[in-house]
């Protein structure tokens, strides 16, 4: 995890020196994602978990609420950017076991939580005054929070995103986007974005 920070941090540092004045550009943005990676694997965990029990155990009332994420991208020249994002992707059930008359008898709560940080590369096929289009990819370590969770480095793992299109629209300064992809943003993501 240290090495991946580290050479994000040099990544950023060594491409920043080629950026002219002139073309510099950042961007900060807010989001938030439906459809990702962990709520696939929670989804795809309760139904392995309803059918190797043969439906003895079962999930109900889940809720899930999403990828919140914060991201920032530096432009190096008109069409390559160089950042980060951090998201946090939260789900929640209730669990039961199921006798073999259908009685359902509550074992509690389970609760899965997901944080990732990820150093990312943003390639703008165009940039113009009030529309651009984009693609990115990210790739870095997650760190999953459940209920039964003991030892934290067990619980870390890879994290990625791969966003073929994405859309921001609006004023030179602030605009909205829309992406598509899939990863932890998930497969529809949308926010706010700050160009300065």
């Amino acid at each position: 995890m240290k090495r991946l920070i580290a050479l994000f941090l040099c990544m950023t540092v060594v491409f920043a020196g080629y950026a002219k004045n002139d073309k510099d550009r950042n961007e900060f943005s807010i989001n938030y994602g439906q459809i990702t990676v962990p709520q696939f694997a929670y989804v795809f965990g309760g139904a392995l978990g309803a059918a190797f029990t043969l439906g003895h155990f079962t999930f109900d009332n889940a809720h899930m609420l999403g990828a919140f994420g914060l991201e920032y991208v530096h432009y190096v020249n008109n069409w390559l950017g160089f950042g980060g994002t951090v998201l946090c992707d939260y789900m929640t059930a209730d669990a039961y076991s199921v006798a073999s008359d259908g009685t359902k008898t509550p074992n509690g709560k389970f609760n899965l939580g997901f944080a990732s940080l990820m150093p990312e590369v943003k390639f703008a096929w165009f940039n113009r005054p009030h529309v651009g289009l984009y693609s990115k990819l990210a790739v870095g370590a997650g760190l999953t929070f459940a209920n039964n969770s003991e030892d934290i480095r067990e619980n870390i793992t890879w994290a990625g995103q791969i966003t073929p299109i994405g859309v921001d629209f609006g004023g030179e300064s602030f605009r909205g986007f829309v992406e598509a992809g899939v990863g932890m943003q998930g497969i529809a993501c949308a926010g706010v974005r700050w160009l300065f």
